[in-house]
């Protein structure tokens, strides 16, 4: 099965995964967040592809996120003049994300966050659109997976990026299905060129100062030689976890009403019933009571839980 999944062309990859994953429905538009690069470009354009079989609506959205003076305009015009030839609308904006981070004192690669989510929820309710469809890779998913377990996430953080998720962020949630996560970054690339497609180049993700730059460049490569498939490794633990996780899952909507109930913005806990619980469940449980009371979990880690563990 692994080497027949490997054999598949991109195309066939993404509509697998789209169609096993149930991530689009059918109906509605489907928002694509286009960057310019070699793939999220790849998304686009093997969406456009697929959107007749699969009975969807496209819409690209770019946001300049005018951190790379010259480079950032041309992107934006790359990608506004790619959407034209595809006879996908687009909708391109241009955010000071510097000024962002000045008025909100967060690191840079934060602030960018925040105001490209923002951003793709207002475009996504101005469209209609239920689902934004971002270009992550397997090569992000393991980076993900690595950057996690240096931050100390705990298990929920081994699982990496997952096909269909919740952007959970001041100022609402936002649906995201990432339907390239059976493609590596050297398929997009080759995809591409086969495609004539030139897609831009992003010289900040060769910067060695954001995490995940570095853990790209320097920490995979160091690991590469200890394991030369410690990708595959990382992956299989991913998988592991994610199961694991849904079992849990299951097991707390089983026992949820016998062990916590909610009064506004408090919790009350039957102490004898958790108490007997597995330590499993009771992180779980805690981390569903904080998401429940403050609409997410941004800014709370796993050594978060573990204070209130012991």
């Amino acid at each position: 099965m692994a080497k027949a999944r490997a054999e598949m062309i991109p195309e066939q990859k993404v509509l697998r995964l789209i169609q096993e994953q149930h991530l689009v429905s059918g109906r509605g538009k489907l928002l694509v967040a286009v960057s310019g690069g070699p793939d999220s470009v790849c998304l686009l354009h093997i969406l456009v592809k697929l959107r007749k079989g699969l009975g969807i609506k496209l819409h690209t959205a770019h946001l300049n996120h005018q951190l790379r003076d010259t480079e950032s305009d041309t992107d934006a015009r790359y990608v506004a003049e790619l959407a034209k030839r595809l006879e996908v609308p687009v909708t391109v904006e241009s955010h000071d994300v510097k000024a962002y981070r000045a008025q909100h004192h967060v690191s840079l690669e934060e602030a960018a966050r925040e105001v490209r989510y923002a951003f793709l929820v207002r475009v996504a309710g101005l469209v209609g659109a239920e689902q934004v469809a971002v270009g992550h890779t397997i090569n992000d998913h393991v980076e993900t997976i690595l950057m996690h377990l240096i931050r100390g996430s705990g298990t929920r953080g081994l699982r990496g990026l997952l096909p269909i998720s919740q952007w959970q962020f001041t100022g609402g949630n936002l649906t995201v299905i990432r339907p390239l996560l059976t493609l590596s970054r050297e398929e997009t690339a080759a995809y591409c060129r086969e495609q004539r497609l030139d897609p831009r180049t992003d010289t900040s993700n060769l910067s060695p100062e954001p995490l995940r730059n570095r853990i790209r460049h320097q920490l995979l490569p160091q690991l590469q030689s200890y394991n030369p498939q410690v990708a595959e490794a990382l992956l299989r633990t991913a998988r592991i976890a994610t199961d694991d996780l849904a079992f849990i899952d299951a097991e707390l909507v089983r026992l949820w009403e016998k062990v916590a109930r909610r009064q506004g913005n408090t919790f009350i806990f039957d102490k004898k019933n958790f108490t007997a619980l597995p330590s499993a469940l009771k992180r779980n449980i805690f981390r569903a009571s904080i998401e429940a009371i403050l609409g997410n979990l941004k800014d709370i880690e796993a050594g978060h839980i573990e204070d209130l563990m012991y």
